[in-house]
């Protein structure tokens, strides 16, 4: 059982999929930082979880900029954590031109890596013993993806970081194309983290989550547009029987089960698919591509840090 006064920090939980597992974690009795850029968006969802009776705080901080949320960790809600959920994320369509983050990182990988490598790095030896780490990743990340692969979106492709880290340093692609490719690879990474916050911290259970397809998130006005009507006209009708699409509140209630459910307990690292433990890729396996990254993403935070002192 979760400790009664321990919290889940929720990133991005101000809408899509980390908005409905902030509201059912609160509405479970569980106290929930919410995760936002902006103070009256946050300030809602605290609202409805305090009128279901749970209790929520706001965390404001903008993941496109790491200097701003390395400041707001400095006022973070003093709590004993029982874990966190690592759900922000962004598809920048335009990476080359208008996708750069604060500090002139392609904005995909800022929000999407970096900002969770900070939050990582602060926060991780917060949390108590038997806590739990859910981060969002997505099917997209792994190339056999049937659902992926029908809406156009690449597979990822690994790079050197400097690559992912710099869009005006990847050969010329289409904007949108390259857009999706660096979300998908972004998704990758964000299973290399998982894995190896798991081998720094053994005595926490994290879990990579794959929610599927959601119809009924943001991401979706991110696809491309002659795929978007069908998914706005049909999406909550379809869901239930086209395979790698689920609607938020169901991916929500699996998040309330990761959190709580004795189940999961012991399981150490996992990929979580449709409410199981798969397999990810083969790629997502790879120790030595995911030692890279940690370092890497690390280092990129560490000197960012240093050199606003």
């Amino acid at each position: 059982m979760i400790n009664s006064n321990a919290a889940i920090l929720i990133t991005g939980a101000t809408s899509g999929l980390g908005r409905k597992s902030a509201l059912t974690l609160g509405a479970a009795g569980r106290t929930v930082i919410v995760h936002g850029r902006r103070h009256e968006a946050v300030d809602n969802v605290v609202h409805q979880i305090s009128q279901a009776g749970g209790t929520a705080l706001p965390f404001i901080a903008d993941f496109n900029d790491l200097e701003e949320l390395n400041n707001a960790l400095q006022g973070f809600p003093n709590l004993p954590l029982h874990g966190m959920m690592a759900n922000a994320g962004v598809i920048s369509r335009q990476p080359k031109t208008l996708g750069q983050s604060a500090q002139g990182y392609d904005m995909t990988f800022a929000v999407n890596v970096l900002a969770h490598q900070l939050i990582f790095m602060k926060l991780a030896d917060k949390i108590l013993e038997n806590g739990r780490i859910v981060v969002v990743t997505s099917g997209v990340h792994d190339p056999r993806n049937q659902l992926s692969r029908f809406a156009r979106v690449p597979g990822p492709q690994w790079v050197d970081i400097e690559q992912l880290a710099h869009a005006d340093k990847t050969p010329p692609e289409s904007g949108l194309s390259n857009g999706f490719l660096r979300y998908s690879t972004s998704k990758l990474l964000n299973i290399f983290q998982a894995r190896i916050l798991q081998e720094q911290l053994s005595h926490l259970d994290v879990f990579a989550l794959n929610p599927g397809f959601m119809a009924d998130t943001n991401l979706v006005h991110e696809v491309p547009f002659f795929f978007r009507p069908l998914l706005k006209t049909l999406g909550q009708i379809v869901t239930p029987f086209v395979k790698n699409m689920r609607l938020s509140s169901t991916t929500a209630e699996d998040v309330r089960s990761l959190f709580e459910d004795s189940k999961w307990k012991n399981k150490g690292f996992a990929y979580i698919d449709e409410g199981k433990i798969k397999s990810p890729s083969s790629t997502a396996l790879r120790d030595d591509l995911a030692a890279e990254l940690w370092e890497s993403a690390s280092e990129i935070v560490k000197i960012q840090l240093v050199s606003k002192k």
